[in-house]
């Protein structure tokens, strides 16, 4: 079958899971797997422009914040009076070459320390806290040259092409993952409640039908995401889909299944 035919009719009629009741549980493998790569493509193409634009913002805030320095195999060479403070308390910049600083800014919700060899890049953990989450790593690889706006954004620029196939690739393990392990937990509770009934379904029967019901719930949860809806629980309203679909398909598929000509 058709994998846009297909997931259109999961998503408008309970009947069409009858007709994946019965196959094999790589069938299902095979149509999770398309979906969740189609629809994160989605989601990351739709984002790419409010990247690009964030991009420009941040050129733009380091051209207005940052002191005059470069980086030259690894090392950072400036002449300003440091420790250098720059930003407020959402963004925090602090360049010190002499060891006087050496922790994050708990003050600041976010922010980098940049050393003589080395950067740490910081997050508070709630904005009720002082705890924050630190990474040190080495300058050693970074281009030569001064950093300023256009350094910046040519630099992140460069890893656009590299973020965006990895954070696809982890989307896509993340929602075969979670798919999995929702449709094994009701296949489970389902085959249990099942057991002795009439009409009763057996365990992949359960599971072809609870994967395949996360068609509709997810192509939801993507399209808002996409158009960046604000103000919405989608995984609320992921659950909700979900759950009427699951129950409307396994009611679906205690009848005779379509089969696929």
């Amino acid at each position: 079958m058709n994998f846009f035919r297909q997931a259109t009719g999961l998503c408008c009629s309970f009947r069409a899971y009858g007709s994946v009741r019965d196959q094999p549980f790589t069938s299902s493998f095979k149509y999770l797997i398309k979906l969740v790569a189609l629809l994160n493509l989605v989601v990351i193409l739709a984002h790419l422009p409010v990247v690009l634009t964030a991009i420009g913002a941040f050129a733009a805030w380091a051209d207005e914040n940052l002191p005059p320095f470069s980086i030259h195999h690894g090392q950072v060479e400036t002449e300003v009076e440091q420790p250098y403070f720059a930003g407020d308390d959402r963004v925090r910049f602090i360049l010190d070459t002499t060891g006087t600083v050496t922790n994050a800014d708990p003050t600041a919700a976010q922010g980098i320390l940049l050393k003589a060899e080395t950067y740490v890049y910081w997050v508070r953990m709630t904005n009720t806290t002082d705890q924050v989450r630190q990474l040190e790593a080495s300058l050693e690889g970074f281009p030569d040259g001064t950093v300023n706006g256009d350094y910046l954004r040519q630099l992140m620029y460069w890893m656009v092409p590299v973020g965006f196939p990895l954070a696809f690739v982890v989307a896509v393990l993340l929602g075969l993952l979670m798919t999995l392990i929702q449709g094994y937990l009701f296949a489970l509770i389902g085959s249990f409640i099942e057991r002795g009934g009439r009409q009763a379904l057996t365990l992949p029967q359960l599971l072809n039908v609870a994967l395949h019901a996360a068609t509709p719930g997810a192509v939801i949860v993507a399209v808002y995401t996409a158009l960046r809806l604000e103000g919405l629980d989608l995984w609320l309203i992921y659950l909700i889909a979900y759950g009427v679909f699951l129950v409307g398909g396994t009611h679906a598929c205690r009848q005779e299944p379509l089969r696929d000509t």
